[in-house]
């Protein structure tokens, strides 16, 4: 029977484990604390619209286009290619329609991607505030 057991197919280790998203989840709460702080500092109030860029990274083509197809339904402008520093990996990345910049509104917004990226197994990587619209 081991034999038989040797020879079942195995699953792929997932690209984002649990508890990488799990501490995903708290970095990215913090991002938001600490993005805030700098907007507030440039006289940028909660009720401005702000867009955000944003990046995801994962390691197999079929996730990236899974994860475009549910970016492409908030209509954020997404792109899909292979990552610039690591040809192994495929970054999804693009521009957000405008978000208030109120905390529970950033808050949620974070801890949203994070969430579509682990069910696509991908990493919610980096987000930033566009100050300038050009």
């Amino acid at each position: 029977m081991k034999i038989l057991h040797f020879l079942k197919s195995r699953q792929a280790k997932p690209f984002v484990s649990e508890n990488d998203f799990m501490d995903n989840l708290e970095k990215q709460s913090h991002t938001a604390i600490e993005t805030l702080v700098r907007l507030r500092d440039s006289d940028i109030e909660e009720e401005d619209k702000l867009t955000i860029e944003y990046c995801f990274y994962t390691n197999i083509l079929k996730k990236s286009e899974a994860l475009v197809t549910e970016i492409e339904k908030l209509n954020y402008k997404v792109h899909n290619c292979i990552a610039p520093n690591n040809k192994d990996l495929f970054m999804v990345s693009g521009r957000t329609t405008e978000i208030k910049m109120m905390h529970e509104a950033l808050r949620k917004w974070s801890v949203e991607m994070c969430e579509l990226g682990y069910k696509h197994d991908c990493n919610f990587d980096r987000w930033e505030i566009v100050l300038d619209a050009n």
